[in-house]
């Protein structure tokens, strides 16, 4: 559907719908107008998540990381774990 035809299809969904489908559009509009202001997912993000992604970072710069190998091995140690 063109965008002149959808614009239109629209106002008129718009002109005859009730309060609950008006407020749905709202949301909707809100929701994207957010996400396009939003220059990363990041800042999308539960405040939270983005303070355990700010410690990890840190976490990593000071080198307080373990290889994927090391988890393992001590995981299998651990748990007599032979796979």
């Amino acid at each position: 559907m063109e965008t002149v035809a959808l614009r239109n299809k629209i106002i008129q969904l718009i002109k005859t719908s009730d309060e609950r489908f008006l407020r749905m559009i709202d949301q909707l509009y809100t929701s994207y107008q957010k996400s396009e202001n939003s220059s990363d997912f990041y800042e999308a993000l539960p405040s939270e998540i983005q303070e355990l992604l700010t410690e990890s970072r840190q976490q990593a710069s000071e080198g307080m990381t373990r290889s994927h190998e090391n988890v393992i091995a001590e995981f299998r140690e651990k748990y007599n774990s032979t796979q």
